[in-house]
């Protein structure tokens, strides 16, 4: 194959994103983008140097590869018609919206031999693989991945929009199975749960919590894992690590740190990260890991391998991630209060506008009609 044929279907921000990157990887030929609306495809005509249609299945019969960048709840039926005609995807993650469906497009890549990489992108971060080469077996992670509003990602919530990338970081490095999930969620926008926050716990003895939000003044994606070796605070936005070790004599105990005397007690207090728990900051250098990742995707292709973030690895993600939004669903809040499980319900527009605020809209004092 020295020529790798490769469509984007769904010309949305990622899309785009994915589209432009094509062209910097060789023996990769950009055939399309494929997308109904018109108006997203014209922005790729503006931008980018490639065909675009409006159907995906017109892509049949022309293409190698294609990478999903549609909304979620297109991926199964996208990634499903494009398997079946032997068709190499990677698909932005989540890999779907349900478990049955993630299995299945599991199964149909195993029955056609076709390669599944899920956009499970912060695997391809240069920092979190520095942390993890450092911290030796997890034992606890904390994790917060949040950002203010961007009307993207509607049709899911922050469960399999955000969390989901956290949630994979931990299974990937966390052994033994999920046994026990805790967690809350609400709604503020309606429809799906737009906070999170849930603890994980693994049939190793591994705890996880992790935080998630899309509508927050600040955004942030860091995690901390304690480890048998050390500590490591992963900053994904900045690639920075900042790394204390555990040295052998500590975890042995060889030193008992109450029977110190005073002036030993004292060096302790003034050089703990510099002699007893040794901290460094490391700042990694920069990747860019979409990039990363469809080079991983394009040799998977190429050398008939295994992707780092396989079909298998985004259907495990899905249903850690069902089993959060089930217990947000099933969480009990004080009775009497304006919700007794599950995300709080919204004031339905019609008896809510009055308190819209007017620079909501275009024109100050304009009508505010329901919906």
């Amino acid at each position: 194959m020295s020529q790798l044929r490769v469509a984007v279907v769904g010309a949305g921000n990622l899309g785009r994103i994915h589209a432009k990157l094509l062209g910097e990887h060789r023996g990769v030929n950009l055939v399309a983008v494929a997308d109904p609306s018109p108006e997203a495809c014209d922005r790729i005509a503006e931008t980018i140097d490639t065909k675009t249609i409006s159907d995906y299945q017109d892509l049949i019969g022309h293409i190698d590869a294609a990478i999903i960048a549609t909304p979620t709840r297109f991926h199964h039926q996208v990634a499903s018609d494009l398997l079946g005609h032997g068709i190499h995807t990677l698909i932005e993650k989540p890999i779907t919206d349900s478990v049955s469906t993630a299995n299945d497009i599991v199964s149909l890549a195993d029955r056609t031999g076709c390669i599944v990489q899920v956009g499970h992108v912060e695997r391809f971060n240069p920092a979190f693989e520095t942390a993890i080469s450092k911290i030796g077996t997890p034992k606890f992670i904390q994790a917060s991945r949040t950002s203010t509003y961007t009307f993207r990602s509607t049709d899911i919530g922050v469960v399999h929009d955000l969390m989901i990338h956290d949630i994979d970081l931990v299974n990937s490095i966390v052994g033994g199975s999920l046994v026990d999930t805790r967690a809350i969620g609400f709604s503020m926008f309606g429809g799906n749960e737009d906070m999170a926050q849930a603890r994980l716990q693994f049939s190793c003895g591994a705890v996880a919590n992790l935080t998630a939000s899309r509508s927050s003044f600040s955004a942030e994606r860091s995690m901390q894992i304690f480890g048998t070796d050390g500590f490591a605070k992963i900053d994904f936005t900045e690639s920075k690590v900042t790394f204390v070790r555990v040295p052998s004599w500590m975890k042995n105990r060889e030193v008992d740190f109450f029977n110190l005397s005073e002036p030993q007690k004292q060096f302790v207090r003034e050089t703990l990260f510099d002699n007893v728990l040794p901290m460094e900051e490391v700042v990694v250098e920069r990747n860019n890991a979409i990039l990363q990742e469809q080079a991983d995707f394009i040799a998977a292709i190429r050398d008939n391998l295994q992707p780092r973030v396989p079909a298998i690895h985004g259907a495990l993600a899905v249903e850690v991630a069902q089993s959060v939004i089930d217990s947000i669903a099933s969480h009990q809040w004080q009775p009497g209060t304006a919700a007794s499980s599950g995300p709080l319900p919204m004031v339905a527009v019609a008896s809510g506008t009055d308190a819209i605020p007017d620079q909501l809209f275009r024109t100050p004092g304009q009508v505010r009609r329901a919906a």
